[in-house]
């Protein structure tokens, strides 16, 4: 069934303060003795050192426990912390490698990535480590619960590092997945550096809004619209010069092509070695192991099914854009839609059919309006409250600090930080940082999680608020979305720092925010999210509403054939290393988004997600969403903000983390098996 607004309408009256609370704190407070962000970067590698040197005297006194000595707090548990204290320890120096103003600390801060991490390569892969784990279980003492899931996985995490393998073969293992955590660390740090921009004529941004022009840097009489995302995006979607958009497109997905792709052919050959070595068919198959979907042949039945069903809906799409492309250019225009044609086709024609224009839509959401909603929407939803933070301790001006406790009061449950704004060498992206981790300590108290979550929304002027866009994937969705992510990460009540938050498989990672994504289109909630900057009394109109809420799923199998490519590449680079890495990606991409890759262009090199966690994963965004939209069922049937169903959502899906199976927290929250029914019905197509 689609999108029903009819319904929606049915949510209870949605009560907002008028402001969040303000706290008062000693000048340069910080809510966890572990984070510091003021390091110079000499500081920050020699106390990243000290950190890893520590962790390894701890570990070296762990093995050397006797095994008639061992128990579960000295052995399994012991190893658990002295890790999660060693990624406490750095989390403040590796964090500023993603937003620090300095290069040098940015450096520092991805050495001190590389460093902890080839660590953890390396106290995985030692045998007197693996010995004192083994000689624990070897006792048999009863476990339940977390203490038991915590042995059987760290015996795993041995295993699958080539423990019960000869010394030969370990030795290569340990060798090939240290050399991955350079080559994984190099590529991010290539496309952080990318500064790869394109000159315009004020001719040539013919179709931009006036506030975009305006901020973009001027050399001459010429503009530099650069490749980063609050440029890139609007600019393909409304640029009406088609040759501009190929160029900038061009330089786009050529970012860091020619650093990156001998890092990325490497580490694809590196992976497939180290899982043939371990005993899997493909390093696919070794990552999956541990993810709900278990193997390969069920992620390719899986992308297969969902192709079947969305290839239809998306040649009809592709057909009516392609005609309106040839009404809009002529009869002698090129009539095949380009990569760097579908963005501009794609707003145009939604503008025209539901007479939805992104550019005045806008206007009504002034981000200060839009987190003021979104928080709030956010307490009353799980019974928090949110308290910004003055006085705190920051790595730049425009951060700001929040508290979390519950609303009936008490001590504070967690804190986070919002860095949404560009600079020089920060993050492109947008996306949410675990920094502290929650876990019990051993003095019975709980560590209180902190979190980041970070975002380029475009930077307020004089006279002239940020506005967020309001759309699928667009940034009042992005922004719901990175702000679960942060829910999920510090409302945890986890045992443990290895199940904390959203610290679960990474083919559910991402169902509690994709989840939450609906909400931006619940009228009531747009509502209280919006407000126009020149007279925030004024909301968005009913007729604007209505608009956006028709044109939600407008061209959603373009969209989501888009996703399956991406997903496709991921698992087709890791199931067989391709000859071609850039060949394999153009005959998917005209196999699968139904559109040419340019000529010349090699998008892989760009791919962060498959060098960042996410390699032989990103299935897992739609796997996920096959969760998230049967999730949303339940708060669909009892009401968006219906508090009960929050709590409970809270209890059983957010707190747990992967202190327990996945598909174990889905079952009790929903009270019945999960299915795919709510996800069909979310893109039209019938359940069967």
């Amino acid at each position: 069934m689609p999108f029903s607004p009819s319904f929606i309408l049915a949510a209870p009256a949605l009560l907002l303060p008028a402001a969040l609370a303000w706290t008062a704190e000693a000048p340069g407070f910080t809510p966890s003795h572990w984070l510091s962000f003021g390091q110079d970067p000499q500081t920050l590698a020699r106390e990243c050192r000290q950190a890893k040197d520590s962790a390894e005297a701890r570990l070296k006194e762990l093995a050397a426990i006797p095994d008639r000595d061992r128990t579960f707090a000295n052995t399994p548990e012991a190893l658990e912390k002295t890790l999660a204290e060693l990624s406490d320890q750095t989390a403040a120096d590796t964090f500023l490698k993603y937003v620090s103003l300095s290069s040098d600390v940015r450096d520092a801060g991805n050495d001190c990535e590389s460093l902890v991490n080839q660590f953890k390569v390396e106290v995985l892969s030692r045998e007197d480590l693996f010995s004192a784990i083994n000689g624990y279980a070897k006792k048999e003492e009863p476990l339940e619960g977390e203490p038991r899931r915590l042995l059987e996985k760290e015996l795993l995490d041995f295993k699958r590092n080539g423990l019960l393998l000869p010394a030969s073969k370990r030795k290569e293992i340990k060798k090939i997945k240290k050399r991955l955590v350079e080559l994984e660390t190099q590529f991010s740090k290539n496309l952080n550096d990318v500064k790869d921009s394109l000159l315009v004529s004020r001719q040539e941004l013919e179709g931009l809004a006036e506030d975009y022009i305006q901020r973009l840097p001027k050399e001459g009489g010429l503009y530099r619209v650069s490749v980063d995302y609050p440029d890139y995006f609007p600019f393909m979607e409304n640029a009406k010069n088609s040759e501009a958009r190929r160029k900038l497109e061009f330089l786009f997905n050529n970012r860091a092509a020619k650093e990156n792709l001998p890092l990325l052919k490497e580490a694809l050959r590196l992976r497939q070695k180290a899982a043939r070595l371990l005993g899997y068919p493909s390093h696919a198959d070794y990552v999956l192991e541990e993810r709900m979907a278990k193997n390969s042949r069920s992620v390719r039945e899986f992308l297969g099914n969902l192709r079947k069903r969305l290839e239809p809906l998306a040649q009809k799409e592709l057909q009516e854009l392609s005609a309106f492309k040839k009404q809009a250019e002529g009869a002698s225009a090129d009539p095949v839609l380009r990569a760097w044609d579908w963005r501009y086709y794609d707003n145009q024609l939604r503008k025209a059919r539901y007479d939805v224009d992104k550019e005045k839509i806008k206007e009504y959401f002034p981000i200060e309006t839009v987190l003021e909603g979104m928080l709030a929407v956010y307490q009353r939803l799980l019974g928090v409250k949110f308290h910004r933070i003055e006085g705190a301790a920051l790595w730049n001006p425009d951060v700001k600090l929040y508290k979390i406790s519950d609303a009936s009061g008490g001590e504070p449950l967690a804190y986070f930080y919002m860095d949404l704004f560009p600079r020089e060498g920060k993050y492109k992206h947008a996306a949410a940082f675990s920094l502290v981790s929650g876990r019990f300590l051993a003095d019975g108290r709980y560590q209180k999680p902190v979190s980041a979550v970070v975002a380029n929304f475009t930077k307020p002027s004089p006279g002239r608020p940020t506005f967020l866009k309001h759309g699928e994937h667009e940034e009042v969705e992005t922004i719901f979305h990175e702000f679960g992510h942060i829910m999920h990460q510090t409302l945890t009540k986890a045992r443990f720092a290895r199940f904390s938050g959203s610290s679960v498989a990474w083919d559910f990672v991402e169902a509690p925010s994709q989840m939450l994504e609906n909400w931006v289109w619940d009228p009531e909630v747009l509502s209280s999210l919006s407000g126009h900057y020149k007279d925030p009394s004024k909301k968005l109109p009913p007729e604007l509403l209505e608009k956006m809420i028709a044109s939600r799923h407008f061209n959603v199998g373009l969209v989501h054939s888009r996703q399956l490519l991406f997903a496709s590449v991921d698992l087709g680079y890791h199931s067989r290393v391709p000859a071609d890495t850039t060949a394999l990606y153009a005959r998917l991409m005209k196999d699968i988004a139904l559109f040419p890759m340019s000529p010349g262009t090699h998008p892989e090199a760009s791919f962060g997600h498959i060098m960042g966690g996410y390699d032989s994963g990103y299935y897992g965004y739609l796997w996920s969403k096959v969760y998230a939209q049967d999730l949303f069922s339940r708060f669909k049937s009892a009401g968006l903000l219906d508090l009960g169903t929050g709590l409970r959502y809270r209890r059983e899906i957010l707190e747990p983390g992967s202190g327990r199976e996945e598909e174990e927290s889905l079952k009790r929250f929903l009270g019945r098996e999960p299915n795919n029914e709510a996800f069909l019905e979310s893109l039209g197509l019938a359940p069967h």
